[in-house]
């Protein structure tokens, strides 16, 4: 925002512009997936999630891509209970939308060397839109948005909620 004005001007107009159709579309597949998911007896949360305009500018820096290629500024994220129900989230996924091929990450069987698990897909899905899903459980979750420190508070629950937040903060 500070180093490059233009640039995240850019960025947050494109994103600003399109929000709206992007949300309805989102909520569109959201509604989708909790709907086979359930009925195929899994208890998930499934939310959306924005790429923050840092995380699109470097992409497109990384890929010498125009922010009109980059697709998956907004993504799924499927939160699941075990890892079993990860992988049978992800077959329902791939039952629901073609993956495209090459855009499969499996982080729960070779998590990144910060802990990190999830399973990244892309699929083709609604109109023929890319759009990437998250899968991951809630202990991954937790390590993934607050560190593999924060998960060890939570668990041991020795901190009151926010001063959880305010400690893990200063991690």
């Amino acid at each position: 925002k500070h180093i490059h004005p233009d640039s995240y001007d850019y960025i947050r107009h494109f994103v600003a512009e399109k929000r709206d159709e992007r949300s309805d579309y989102l909520e569109r597949v959201r509604r989708t997936l909790e709907t086979t998911i359930e009925k195929a007896g899994l208890e998930v949360i499934v939310e959306t999630r924005a790429k923050h305009f840092y995380s699109i500018y470097h992409k497109m820096k990384k890929r010498g891509k125009a922010i009109d290629e980059i697709y998956d500024l907004l993504g799924i994220r499927i939160v699941c209970d075990t890892e079993a129900e990860c992988y049978s989230a992800l077959g329902l996924v791939h039952g629901l939308w073609p993956p495209i091929e090459g855009r499969f990450k499996d982080y729960i069987a070779m998590p990144k060397a910060n802990q990190y698990q999830s399973l990244h897909t892309t699929v083709l899905s609604f109109g023929g839109k890319m759009i990437e899903i998250q899968i991951r459980t809630r202990v991954m979750h937790e390590t993934a948005e607050f560190g593999v420190a924060a998960h060890w508070f939570y668990k041991r629950g020795a901190l009151p909620e926010q001063q959880r937040r305010e400690d893990l903060a200063i991690l």
